[in-house]
């Protein structure tokens, strides 16, 4: 005959979940010391069997009543030993978050619209995806330019509704013909916007970069406005007194068109004397062709003038910071963010 105190005391002294449940299939698994005390009753009289059942029934009762018991408080010590060892106290400083840091193009893009309102200009935000048309025929390059294949272009497998495919844009002079239909005239508006071309990555050039188009359109618009907005502009973002000079040059959507080179006052390194930097080649710009302003439904007779330059993002950012390799900018490198 199993001794009830015996069992319970043995299951008592158990320390761990595996020897708790080798105790319960020892004593009231199927094929365990239990369940044979109940296939012998075959061999008794009735007188025997009732009493010999009723002392089973109650040991069984028992075993499973303590076996749940040990259990329950093995699964509540578990629980309330990984509670301490997780506790945290709510008195102590918080863990510090890592400061936040704009990256460089985001932190020039900023800036540049600030000065930008500070002039007047509105700051307009669009889509990257345009029609073929907005990117090459509104701004009077014409549909035969190489720059229209697709080893220039980068073409999206979706059309509008009068069957004109959509491109990812090059420029963002795509956006005076928006603009000038979206506001109409005089209006003066920046539109910094992501460009897209198909170009060999390297230290100077890149897949996507930034874009900054100015576009000023009014009445009697000459290039004496250009040169002040222009001067005032870079000498607002550079922190300098900017001189620029003005080359010729051709771009379909001006005429006359020009380079824009500027240079500026400087601290020579080894000398410490004050000196002018070279010329650097910043922008290209010109008065706005009398086709854009067509295309855009303006009656070019009642003396609608206007100028547009691009200022390329990436470019203005590594002269200002010197940054040698335009790619640092979109290489995900946090030591590189956290450096300005």
């Amino acid at each position: 005959m199993l001794d009830q105190n015996v069992i319970l005391w043995e299951l008592d002294q158990v320390k761990t979940a595996e020897a708790l449940e080798e105790r319960f299939q020892k004593y009231l698994g199927k094929k365990w010391l239990l369940p044979a005390e109940f296939k012998v009753m075959g061999s008794l009289s009735p007188e025997e069997k009732r009493e010999k059942w009723q002392q089973l029934s109650s040991l069984k009762t028992a075993l499973e009543s303590a076996y749940e018991k040990k259990n329950c408080e093995m699964s509540s010590a578990a629980i309330n030993e990984m509670l301490e060892k997780d506790l945290i106290d709510i008195s102590l400083p918080g863990a510090k978050l890592e400061q936040w840091y704009y990256n460089l193009l985001a932190k020039t893009r900023r800036e540049v619209e600030n000065i930008a309102q500070s002039l007047g200009f509105i700051v307009d935000n669009s889509t990257d995806v345009v029609t073929k048309f907005e990117n090459f025929e509104s701004v009077n390059i014409p549909i035969t330019h190489p720059a229209t294949e697709m080893h220039d272009t980068i073409y999206v497998d979706k059309k509008d509704h009068r069957w004109e495919p959509f491109v990812l844009r090059t420029h963002t002079s795509s956006g005076q013909n928006f603009l000038i239909r979206k506001y109409g005239l005089p209006m003066k508006a920046v539109i910094p916007w992501r460009c897209y071309r198909f170009d060999e990555m390297d230290a100077t050039h890149d897949t996507m970069f930034y874009q900054l188009e100015w576009l000023y359109v009014d009445k009697d618009i000459s290039i004496a406005n250009f040169k002040s907005i222009i001067t005032t502009f870079l000498s607002a973002i550079l922190k300098k007194d900017v001189e620029i000079r003005m080359r010729p040059a051709f771009f379909p959507f001006t005429e006359p068109g020009f380079e824009i080179d500027a240079r500026y006052d400087m601290v020579d390194p080894k000398t410490w004397a004050k000196t002018k930097s070279k010329w650097l080649e910043i922008l290209g710009a010109g008065m706005v062709h009398e086709n854009v302003l067509k295309a855009a439904w303006v009656d070019t007779s009642e003396w609608w003038t206007g100028f547009a330059f691009g200022l390329w993002i990436n470019r203005i950012t590594a002269m200002k910071y010197w940054i040698r390799d335009i790619r640092y900018f979109t290489n995900g490198d946090l030591r590189f963010v956290k450096s300005f």
